[in-house]
């Protein structure tokens, strides 16, 4: 089973055209090095923080959420130059002008606007992304009945979404060239998936939309017979010439390790850390599982867990029961300061995302909003499934697994650092989410609260080591597929019979690798890096007390590498490559 992080809370990778001054147009003094440029500009500090802002409005202009959608290969072409020159200032501030949180800052935002060049470079989204063109999750939200606004007001949103529909696809089909052809497959589900949107939802929107219905009705079946176009287009023209390669290989996976995360591993490194630790949680799982059933192996012991379920109807509850416990746990052992007013809910998954999302997803408050709810989004059990799909799906759903999804997911995992980190003043602390610290701390959490006592039993204990066995091959995989040492059938292969995992969620699991190169190493290495970051601050400073004397400072900071938060949480200088 797999829960995804999704909404505001991810990092964002959008493209947008920004028009950047770059101050050293034929100056004698380096660009922003002057005294003078710098008192006109009121100081060195101000002018790093003009460069940020500069860097947020160009992140935050998200295909997914654009009012104008350009996807015109002109714009990643502009997108790309205008990176390369705000670059080029931020490195020309000297940072022993700088205090901390700015040093922290500027090489945060060099690392990233580094590793964003290059695969501008070298592995173009306009060229190779076939999903891109097609605005499906977009679709999805205003049609789904919970999404904010009235129904006349996400009526005229998605007719003026529809009508960018037909440039949009005109842009696929100029920009295009030879993509990986897993990418394109994906492509031609998700336009299918959203002509069937189209179809089935539509309906019900225009209905509760008033006079705004009409003209949703027009834009969406024009838009239907433009995405059925589109569909032909992928089948007929593009899927034969998708012989692209999504592997980015060693060289590239060594710049994102040590030029965006300031890690000291390179490949080999980082395969050994995680078939160690896949060596040492299987051999912990089988001492856990000797506990309760001796003589069984771990998997079977496991098998066994699974068959203690909710009823269909009461999945909802048993996960907002155990999150309830959770934040109330953390509230009085102060294990992390929570604002008034926050909390997470669950809700259903839209029935449109409900193939692409069986099982559930995340979605935590963004770094702009203005409410603190966050919602963990469930797959309903439907009654067009088989007796045997609802059996498994409710498997997927044991007792033993939903406290550790309540702790990983909300209190004190994702909603919560989501919290934390928009309590942080500088901007960029809380919209950069690099998964080496947000899916770190997910991990993370789950062997804190087991520590702090909220977690108990050897069947959770169980679960939570198999959790983290997953973890562990992720590694093994994500780096064996992008270097060449493993296929996508061996992958899908190794989780079936080392991890246990259905054959379809092992291949919905595999299925992610390709398109997020080193996503998925976030949570075991970045688990790893912040225990190590715990246990050097109790070195230092002794055991915090309360808790939440180190949780709240560490939180606050960002989910940014691990190896800048512990520039900034102990103070000194930090990793920079050369």
């Amino acid at each position: 089973m797999r829960f995804r992080v999704r909404g505001e809370g991810r990092t964002l990778s959008g493209w947008a055209v920004i028009v950047v001054a770059v101050a050293c147009a034929g100056a004698a003094v380096a660009c922003g090095r002057g005294a003078e440029d710098e008192s006109a500009t009121g100081g060195i500090s101000d002018r790093l923080e003009r460069l940020i802002e500069q860097y947020v409005r160009l992140q935050r202009q998200d295909p997914n959420r654009d009012e104008i959608l350009d996807l015109s290969a002109g714009r990643f072409v502009q997108d790309t130059e205008t990176r390369r020159q705000l670059l080029q200032e931020i490195q020309a501030i000297d940072p022993g002008e700088l205090a901390l949180e700015e040093i922290v800052d500027q090489r945060l935002l060099i690392g990233l606007l580094e590793s964003d060049i290059r695969a501008a470079e070298t592995r173009p989204v306009w060229k190779n992304a076939p999903a891109l063109y097609v605005p499906s999750a977009r679709i999805a939200r205003l049609l789904e009945s919970q999404a904010p606004g009235s129904a006349a007001e996400r009526a005229d949103q998605l007719v003026a979404l529809l009508g960018q529909l037909p440039a949009m696809l005109g842009h696929a089909r100029q920009n295009l060239d030879r993509p990986p052809r897993r990418f394109t497959e994906a492509a031609i589900f998700q336009t299918h998936q959203s002509i069937d949107s189209l179809g089935e939802q539509v309906r019900t929107l225009a209905d509760a939309a008033g006079a705004a219905g009409e003209s949703l009705l027009a834009a969406s079946g024009s838009a239907v017979g433009a995405l059925e176009a589109h569909a032909q287009f992928l089948q007929q023209d593009l899927l034969p010439r998708s012989d692209g390669d999504w592997a980015i290989g060693r060289v590239e996976y060594d710049y994102i390790l040590q030029h965006r995360w300031f890690l000291d591993d390179d490949v080999d490194s980082i395969l050994q850390r995680g078939r160690r630790a896949f060596e040492e949680t299987e051999a912990l799982a089988q001492e856990v599982a000797e506990r309760i059933d001796p003589g069984k192996h771990w998997v079977q012991v496991y098998e066994h867990l699974k068959d203690d379920h909710p009823a269909a109807d009461s999945i909802k509850h048993a996960y907002q029961q155990q999150m309830d416990a959770a934040r109330a746990f953390l509230i009085e052992h102060r294990v992390v300061t929570l604002p008034p007013g926050e909390r997470v809910i669950t809700v259903d998954t839209p029935p449109a995302m409900r193939r692409s999302s069986p099982f559930g997803t995340f979605e935590t408050v963004g770094p702009f909003d203005q409410g603190l709810q966050g919602r963990l989004v469930l797959t309903p059990i439907e009654g067009w499934m088989s007796p045997e799909q609802r059996a498994e799906r409710l498997r997927s759903h044991h007792r033993a697994w939903i406290p550790i999804i309540a702790v990983h997911e909300a209190y004190p995992g994702h909603h919560v650092h989501a919290l934390k980190t928009n309590e942080n003043p500088r901007i960029l602390r809380r919209i950069v989410r690099e998964s080496i610290f947000a899916e770190g701390w997910g991990l993370f959490t789950e062997q804190l609260m087991f520590e702090l006592g909220f977690l108990q039993g050897d069947d959770v204990q169980l679960t939570q080591l198999r959790n983290r066995l997953w973890r562990a091959a992720r590694v093994i995989l994500d780096v064996s597929l992008h270097t060449g040492q493993m296929s996508l059938d061996e992958a899908v292969e190794f989780l079936v019979q080392k991890v246990r995992f259905e054959r379809y969620a092992a291949e919905l699991e595999v299925g992610m690798y390709p398109r997020r190169p080193t996503y998925v190493l976030g949570y075991l290495i970045g688990m790893q890096e912040i225990a190590a970051l715990r246990d050097d601050y109790i070195e230092a400073f002794g055991e915090p007390q309360p808790p939440s004397e180190l949780y709240d400072r560490l939180l606050r900071i960002g989910a940014i590498p691990p190896a800048l938060v512990r520039v900034e949480l102990f103070g000194h200088d930090g990793p920079w490559p050369e």
